[in-house]
C-alpha cells in the first residue's frame, strides 16, 4: 500500500478509550475497530465482533417511557411485563431514530464510519493535555487486521508526528497486512491463546496455523527494527489453562526471535453485560475473576522459568515493564 493512498476509504471503530495508562508505554489514546474473523467463546468484547453498526441498549437504565416505541418504523421495541423496553433485535436496522429521542441515554449506535485523518485528529486532541509526558496510540478492537489499510495509515500519520504507536492483534490474517501495520508500530501486543490447533478451533472458531506462524515473522520484523513485541496470553479456566498448553507456550516462546515478553492475563468476566445490550448470550458465563495469584497462572510462570529462563514474564495488562 502506498503511503497515503486511501483516499475514501473508512473504517468503522466502536469506541475511543481516552487517558488509559495500559496497552502501551504512558497515557494512551485508543482506537477500537469494528469486525474480527475470530470468535472466542469468552470474548470480552462483543461488540466488536461484527464490523457493523449495532444499536446497543442497556436496559437496566430504561424508564419505559415508550419513546422508542413510538419512533422506531421496524417495530423494534415494546414495553415488558416489568415496564422496560424488550427487542426483537432481527428487525433491528441500526437507523438510531431512538437513540437520540430516548430520555435516560440508554441507547447509542456501536460503530461508527472515519477515515484515517479523522482517527489521527481524535488522537491530537488528547495529545493537548499528554504530549509533554510519554503517550501514544494502541489501536485495538475488535481485530484491527479487519481494516488494516485505514489502520495503517493512521499509523503512518502518528509516527510522522513522533507519537509512539502499538497495536493489540490476534494476528489471524495475512502476513502482508500485519506487516503493513507492524511497519509503524514500536509495539506489538499480540495473542496467543492455545498451542494446539483442534482446541484452538474449537474454543476461537479458527486454527491456529497461521497465528503461529505470523508471531514469529512479527517478531524477527521487529527484532529487524529495534522495536517490541508483547505475546498475551489469556488464561480462561475451562479453556485455555490446561498445563500441557503452558508448557507448549513456554517452548513455543523460548524459541521465538528477539526474546518477547510474554504478557498472562488472568480471566475476567467484565464483558458479559455487552452481549445482552446487543441481543447476543455469552457462551462464558458463571466464572470467578481470576486472581493474580491463581495457581494456574503461577503454572505459566513455571512452565516459561523451567522451559523459557529468557522470557520476562508479567502478569496483568497494567503490569508491563516499559524501560
Amino acid at each position: 500500500m502506498a503511503e497515503g493512498n486511501v483516499s475514501g476509504r473508512e473504517a468503522t471503530v466502536f469506541d475511543f478509550g481516552h487517558f488509559r495508562n495500559t496497552d502501551g508505554a504512558g497515557i494512551r489514546t485508543m482506537i477500537f475497530f469494528k469486525g474480527c474473523p475470530l470468535r472466542c467463546k469468552w470474548c470480552s468484547n462483543p461488540w466488536g465482533l461484527s464490523v457493523a453498526p449495532q444499536l446497543a441498549v442497556n436496559r437496566e437504565r430504561c424508564v419505559g417511557c415508550g419513546a422508542c416505541v413510538r419512533v422506531c418504523k421496524q417495530q423494534v421495541n415494546s414495553i415488558g411485563e416489568d415496564g422496560r423496553v424488550e427487542m426483537d433485535w432481527e428487525r433491528c436496522s441500526a437507523c438510531g431514530l431512538c437513540v437520540a429521542i430516548c430520555p435516560a441515554s440508554c441507547r447509542k449506535i456501536a460503530g461508527e464510519r472515519y477515515d484515517a485523518q479523522g482517527l489521527y485528529e481524535q488522537v491530537r486532541r488528547d495529545l493537548t493535555f499528554t504530549r509533554r509526558g510519554r503517550s501514544g496510540i494502541t489501536l485495538s478492537g475488535g481485530e484491527v487486521l479487519m481494516q488494516w489499510e485505514v489502520a495503517a495509515e493512521v499509523l503512518r500519520l502518528c509516527k510522522r508526528d513522533y507519537i509512539d504507536t502499538c497495536i493489540e492483534t490476534s494476528a489471524f490474517g495475512p502476513w502482508e497486512h500485519l506487516e503493513a501495520l507492524a511497519a509503524y508500530c514500536d509495539t506489538a501486543f499480540v495473542d496467543l491463546k492455545h498451542m494446539d490447533s483442534a482446541r484452538h478451533r474449537e474454543v476461537t472458531g479458527a486454527p491456529n496455523e497461521l497465528i503461529l506462524e505470523n508471531i514469529e515473522c512479527l517478531c524477527a520484523y521487529m527484532e529487524q527494527r529495534g522495536r517490541r513485541v508483547i505475546v498475551r496470553h489469556p488464561v480462561i479456566p475451562g479453556y485455555t489453562d490446561d498445563e500441557s498448553n503452558a508448557e507448549a507456550i513456554a517452548r513455543f516462546m523460548a524459541q521465538l526471535p528477539g526474546k518477547p515478553d510474554l504478557n498472562i492475563l488472568p480471566y475476567h468476566n467484565l464483558g458479559e453485560l455487552k452481549y445482552t445490550m446487543i441481543g447476543e448470550e455469552c457462551e462464558v458465563t458463571g466464572l470467578d475473576m481470576m486472581k493474580k495469584t491463581d495457581e494456574r497462572i503461577g503454572r505459566i510462570v513455571e512452565a516459561c522459568e523451567r522451559l523459557a529462563p529468557q522470557v520476562r514474564v508479567t502478569v496483568g495488562g497494567e503490569n508491563i515493564h516499559w524501560d
